[in-house]
């Protein structure tokens, strides 16, 4: 086999693969495996994956979001999910959202050879630790084990900077590496927003680092994917989308959740305690973090991974509302950040006339990671749901069946029979709170808007079934609501969930002009 003259193989030898084929397979074993313990592969998910699945079976059936139905993020994921609801015309929506799932699965492994792979040119004992970190990461798998947002914009960072060799030297790039960059990189934003602040870094330490035209060339190409995607639904319905997709967003109300789990979920320590709280754990991972943070800093090659992690971290940590698949978006450049501190270590313990002690730098890093995965052991992920029972019992029902939570109609096999009898398609119940107009409730939790209740009552009576998953008194739900949905009569039951029929309101329910819901 050939070297170079700095002794490293030119072609990727058989312990690398090897490598790297224990990364894939652990972080997809460590996404499968608490799936399986859990709710299983026909589980219910986290609302999310429900909800983006359910908007590309709108598509595929001619329904435009924002135009014909409400959805707060831009169109990337309804794209990329129409084949998945197209494949539900040949097997059903429940084995259509499991061959889903497994490929999200699949692309968390992708994903944790890709973090191995930007590491590559310091080594490949610290890019294979790193690839590894990421498989184990507690927020990376919780995100990667449905179909969620956060996978798909994390491949394209991560493509991205493979592609351009981040951490390497860029002499041997042709302008056809920055333009293939940047349209990965557009496809970012077009699934979340969010994805607006990781073209920016990724232009900025580009231009910083190999000049201003390369760093132009990656923005003009990621602005051209994105405009493609977007720009077709934006013409559809300008005014909507614009509110639902940046208005809505940026104007949640904070939720008030208590920090610590935010930033134990940031750091992947969700899992270390029953209650979230800051221990030594959050205390020695943040350190660990912020010294390698320095290391990447001082060094020109890993400053883009430092600048990723840094805005990213602001970006969560300023964010109105919290849910633990945030964790996703700072999976990757966390990770990098720590693989190449470890990687400048292996470095300079090399130059060391030590034997031992680059294997034993190593050996520590592996147990380091192994310990941290310790109680993924005990992890269960989602929860069943009888859709095969529940199916049963409307399978004879005329009209249309509704429901607070979009994965139910999707495990009973119904989007497609609901969108034949053109019944009221409403993918996201509990996102309508961020975008009702609501008057003095704006700033309530949902229990307390008034406007949403009535919202949510007027949908519900729109079917002549329904099936309540996700809300209850004080949770979603205010206590009338949820009593009168508990007045309708039972129309059967599967498992814990009751199956009801719903009832016309003796005292109609409007929205006045000021945003207040009135009874009259």
């Amino acid at each position: 086999m050939s070297q170079t003259m700095s002794g490293r193989s030119d072609a990727p030898d058989r312990l690398w693969v090897t490598g790297l084929a224990l990364v894939f397979g652990t972080a997809f074993l460590g996404r499968l495996v608490p799936l399986l313990n859990g709710g299983g592969l026909y589980a219910m998910g986290n609302y999310d994956d429900g909800v983006h699945y359910a908007v590309a079976m709108g598509l595929v059936h001619g329904l435009l979001p924002y135009r014909d139905f409400l959805f707060l993020h831009p169109p990337g994921i309804a794209l990329l999910l129409a084949p998945f609801a197209s494949l539900a015309d040949l097997i059903g929506e429940p084995q259509a959202m499991l061959v889903a799932r497994l490929c999200w699965i699949a692309l968390g492994g992708v994903n944790a050879v890709l973090c191995a792979l930007v590491l590559a040119p310091l080594g490949r004992l610290a890019a294979v630790l790193t690839g590894l970190m990421y498989a184990l990461f507690f927020g990376a798998i919780y995100a990667e084990h449905t179909v969620l947002l956060e996978p798909p914009a994390t491949a394209m960072l991560l493509l991205a900077l493979v592609i351009t060799r981040a951490v390497g030297s860029g002499d041997r790039l042709g302008t056809r590496h920055y333009v293939a960059a940047g349209l990965l990189l557009g496809l970012s934003p077009a699934l979340k927003i969010w994805g607006v602040l990781t073209v920016l870094v990724v232009v900025g330490g580009i231009a910083y680092r190999r000049g201003l035209r390369r760093g132009l060339t990656v923005l003009i190409s990621a602005v051209a994917s994105c405009t493609v995607i977007c720009l077709p639904f934006f013409l559809a319905a300008p005014g909507q989308m614009w509110t639902m997709v940046v208005a809505d967003q940026v104007g949640r109300r904070h939720d008030g959740l208590d920090e610590a789990r935010r930033i134990d979920g940031m750091l992947g320590l969700s899992l270390w305690t029953s209650q979230p709280r800051l221990h030594f754990g959050t205390a020695l991972v943040t350190a660990v973090a912020l010294a390698t943070l320095v290391v990447c800093l001082i060094r020109p090659q890993l400053r883009l991974l430092a600048a990723l992690l840094i805005t990213h971290a602001l970006m969560l940590a300023l964010t109105p509302m919290w849910f633990l698949h945030y964790a996703g978006a700072i999976a990757a450049p966390l990770v990098l950040v720590l693989g190449g501190g470890l990687a400048v270590a292996l470095m300079k313990v090399g130059t060391v006339r030590i034997r031992l002690l680059p294997p034993a730098i190593a050996t520590l890093a592996v147990i380091a990671v192994m310990l941290s995965a310790l109680p993924l052991t005990q992890l269960r992920l989602g929860r069943a749901f009888p859709g095969r029972a529940a199916a049963a019992v409307v399978a004879d029902l005329p009209g249309c069946v509704v429901t607070d939570f979009p994965m139910a109609l999707i495990q009973m096999n119904l989007l497609r029979r609901n969108l034949a009898r053109g019944c009221r398609y409403e993918v996201d119940l509990g996102g309508a709170s961020y975008h009702l107009e609501a008057g003095a409730d704006e700033e309530q939790p949902r229990a307390r808007n008034l406007v949403w209740q009535a919202y949510a009552l007027d949908y519900l009576r729109s079917g002549d079934a329904s099936i309540i998953v996700k809300f209850s008194s004080g949770v979603g739900f205010s206590r009338k609501t949820a009593r009168i949905v508990r007045s309708w009569p039972k129309v059967g039951r599967a498992g814990p969930y009751a199956i009801r029929e719903p009832q016309p309101s003796r005292r109609p329910v409007r929205i006045g002009p000021e945003g207040v819901a009135h009874s009259w």
